[in-house]
């Protein structure tokens, strides 16, 4: 009789085994180990993301309360504080960075959830749409003295590029909180057919025109003390579009990096009482879509309020620089693990739900299928669903920055 396996090793069978074990093999990861193995540390943290653990004694009391479980969950026997803290500290980071990276890059073939995003690429044959971001995470001096810092804090940087399409992350690079986001535009794995947003801090001619060299879209809001020249100009299409402008770029600096033509859009936000102007190099899309896409981009700043919340990413259960990125990173790939587990059963509502409903059901053995037509038939459907959409695009905040 086939034996059900416990709902955590059904979401971890998203994680790809083989690519961490070469991984493992290229750094020797797993040199002078005993028992406590990078696959092990991994799951650990796997499970201290999924379960919300709060320090190194919570994460091993709770896996010592199910200490009859740990070797099926693959997690092994060898769980206490410090093995747990020296595998945090001294791990090649590369091996959880990379597998973040591969995590993301699967999260990508998941099923699109957002619809009128998906009715724009359709009609105009785009292939995707990206906003591209960054989030600050401080940290205490005192506790982690080898950050760098500002205004008595230190931090680092969760350099995002999230896709819209189907709410997951893509990439994710982290870096000191001194960095300028305009830094990495030209590390980011552009494609060719595909929109990416911006906002105004990552507004570099050099670095829009490897988008376009990339023949990729871009919007973006210029800043006030670039200066151009008017090429041509075309007629509104909209209510709130009060100009559509072909312009060059005059200026030294911004004419060398960009010396091609750009769309200059003037959109008049009823929420701010402002005209914002967006730059673009699509000249198809009429320039309420360009401006609607643009609004889309404070979906990413959503999802960074959302990981911040319920994940582990801002309180840390190590002080050194590999114990937070390592942490970081395994949060990442445990959200990708969630999302393509949620995809395979087919659930269509928010991420905060089906994680909710996963961190509660680990070590149960059912299948997740059956665990979701369980819920299903006993969630109330008069009441309405007191939890909303991860991104409800009719609460945003509009063009924020």
């Amino acid at each position: 009789m086939q034996q059900i396996p416990y709902v955590f090793n059904q979401i971890t069978a998203y994680i790809p085994k083989d690519f961490f074990d070469r991984l493992v093999k290229r750094c020797s990861g797993n040199r002078s180990v005993k028992g406590y193995t990078c696959w092990n540390h991994l799951l650990v943290m796997i499970w201290a993301q999924l379960t919300s653990r709060r320090s190194l004694r919570d994460i091993e009391s709770s896996l010592r309360a199910h200490s009859d479980k740990t070797y099926r969950l693959g997690i092994g026997c060898c769980i206490s504080r410090n093995n747990i803290a020296y595998a945090n500290a001294n791990r090649d980071l590369s091996i959880y960075r990379d597998l973040a990276q591969e995590m993301m890059r699967r999260a990508g073939r998941v099923s699109v959830k957002e619809g009128v995003l998906s009715m724009i690429a359709e009609a105009f044959g785009l292939g995707g749409f990206f906003a591209i971001d960054s989030s600050t995470v401080s940290l205490d001096l005192h506790k982690h003295p080898w950050s760098v810092p500002q205004n008595e804090w230190g931090g680092i940087k969760l350099h995002t590029m999230y896709d819209l399409l189907r709410e997951v992350p893509r990439v994710c690079l982290i870096t000191g909180h001194e960095e300028r986001d305009q830094t990495f535009m030209p590390d980011y794995p552009y494609e060719a057919g595909c929109f990416y947003m911006f906002d105004k801090m990552y507004f570099k001619t050099h670095g829009l025109s490897h988008i376009n060299a990339r023949r990729a879209y871009f919007v973006t809001r210029i800043k006030d003390n670039v200066l151009y020249d008017v090429v041509e100009s075309a007629p509104v299409d909209g209510v709130h579009v009060v100009g559509d402008r072909v312009i060059r770029f005059t200026g030294r600096w911004a004419k060398l990096g960009y010396p091609g033509h750009l769309r200059l859009v003037f959109f008049y936000s009823t929420e701010k009482n402002t005209v914002i102007k967006f730059v673009t190099n699509n000249f198809n899309l009429d320039a309420s879509t360009i401006a609607l896409l643009y609004k889309y981009r404070w979906q990413i700043e959503l999802f960074f309020r959302w990981i911040k919340q319920h994940l582990r990413v801002t309180s840390f259960y190590g002080a050194s620089g590999n114990a937070v990125m390592t942490q970081i990173y395994t949060a990442y790939s445990a959200l990708c693990a969630l999302a393509l587990a949620a995809d395979a059963v087919g659930y269509s509502g928010s991420l905060y739900e089906f994680s909710n409903i996963m961190s509660v059901s680990l070590t149960e053995k059912v299948m997740l299928k059956d665990l979701m037509a369980r819920y299903y038939k006993t969630k109330m459907t008069d009441v309405g669903d007191p939890y909303p959409s991860l991104f409800d695009f009719d609460n945003l905040s509009g063009f924020a920055q």
